[in-house]
């Protein structure tokens, strides 16, 4: 479903990821693993084509087109979308309207628009919070659940996911590991997962995992057995392979 090819990017004339391949087949939850300021966000603003995060060399392909050098506008319409790390603050616009917005751009009724936001917003334990400006005093947990209720609404073909498990409660985590398994089970073809703690992982269905490092994808492997290094040595035995 999407395929990077020797990606390097660039923000404001840096150069942050400097060597990044990576494939996602579909059906798939991969998990992009790395320390801070490893590049994995970077990587996936780029992809999502952010524009600040210029890919400077190699290819992205989505169901094989080259989608390289395409807007993020389009990007969208191919049914590629990012839920942030850090949500910004949308003045003026509430969860509802914009939950509902999403749900009949998708081409749903309004009262199907109308039920499918309250089963998501009941789902993600945000039914509180429907009526405030979006992301306006949210605690990260709840910016976070509302960042991927907006995801949910919109239903991608592929999902890049930052840091779902960073700065929220156990609680939040739960209920985003519920909603991301809906998604693939609903017909999201493939997701992304960054990931620094591995936390999230323990509750959702992913098959392999990328470890980044110093703005390379260094290493792959079987999700399962990457995990359980991370989790019991960090990322210091895949920084050895590296430097031998």
């Amino acid at each position: 479903m999407l395929e990077l090819r020797d990606v390097a990017v660039e923000c404001m004339g840096k150069l942050i990821v400097k060597r990044a391949s990576l494939t996602l087949y579909s059906g798939e939850i991969v998990l992009l693993m790395g320390p801070n300021a490893s590049g994995k966000s970077s990587l996936l603003k780029a992809l999502a084509g952010h524009p600040r995060y210029v890919i400077a060399h190699g290819s992205v392909r989505l169901a094989g087109e080259d989608i390289t050098h395409l807007s993020a506008k389009e990007r969208v319409s191919r049914g590629l979308v990012l839920a942030l790390q850090n949500p910004p603050t949308l003045r003026g616009v509430t969860v509802r309207s914009l939950l509902y917005r999403l749900l009949r751009r998708r081409g749903l009724p309004e009262i199907e628009a109308e039920q499918e936001m309250r089963r998501i917003a009941k789902l993600l334990a945000i039914d509180h919070l429907l009526d405030r400006e979006f992301g306006r005093g949210f605690s990260g947990g709840e910016l976070k659940r509302v960042e991927i209720a907006t995801l949910m609404a919109l239903k991608p073909r592929i999902a890049l996911i930052d840091e779902p498990d960073s700065g929220v409660d156990v609680d939040s985590v739960l209920l985003i590991a519920s909603a991301i398994e809906e998604m693939r089970r609903s017909g999201v073809e493939g997701m992304i997962v960054v990931t620094h703690s591995g936390l999230i992982a323990k509750h959702i269905t992913h098959s392999r995992a990328y470890i980044m490092l110093d703005g390379y994808i260094v290493h792959e492997g079987p999700s399962a057995e990457i995990l359980s290094t991370v989790l019991s040595k960090g990322f210091a035995p895949f920084r050895q392979v590296v430097e031998t």
